[in-house]
């Protein structure tokens, strides 16, 4: 079986793997070999691909959905990052900007975009401090 992570810019991954966790609206969930076909949609967090040797993968994603069949588990999302091209101190940067634009929003829209950069920011940064906690 395969999974595919599949973005507007094209595969992201594609490959054999043992398990792969996310989270979806519902709940944490991991995906086995084998695992019941199922549509779901993906919560944004990271995605961890364990590959068939013990290697993994790591990417911050955004939302998006899931479709297990008998032969692929694809999901398909706006965007995703893999782990080590995420920046902690760019990332912290660009957080603190997005709370002060979120304090000097002057309207709902304002407001709303500024919540959603703090939102993006806070998932890529999870992600990012998840590298320390890696195995080689």
């Amino acid at each position: 079986m395969e999974f595919e992570l599949l973005t507007l810019t094209g595969t992201k991954f594609l490959g054999p793997f043992r398990q792969v966790n996310l989270a979806t609206t519902e709940g944490e969930m991991g995906i086995l070999n084998h695992h019941e076909p199922l549509t779901a949609v993906v919560a944004p967090g990271p995605v961890t691909i364990m590959g068939p040797k013990g290697q993994s993968e790591v990417y911050a994603i955004f939302g998006g959905l899931l479709e297990i069949t008998e032969k692929r588990a694809r999901l398909l999302a706006d965007e995703a990052e893999h782990i080590e091209d995420l920046v902690t101190s760019e990332i912290e940067a660009a957080l603190a900007q997005a709370r002060a634009m979120k304090a000097n929003a002057k309207d709902k829209y304002e407001l709303a975009r500024a919540q959603e950069l703090i939102d993006r920011q806070v998932v890529r940064l999870g992600v990012a401090k998840m590298r320390r906690h890696r195995k080689p």
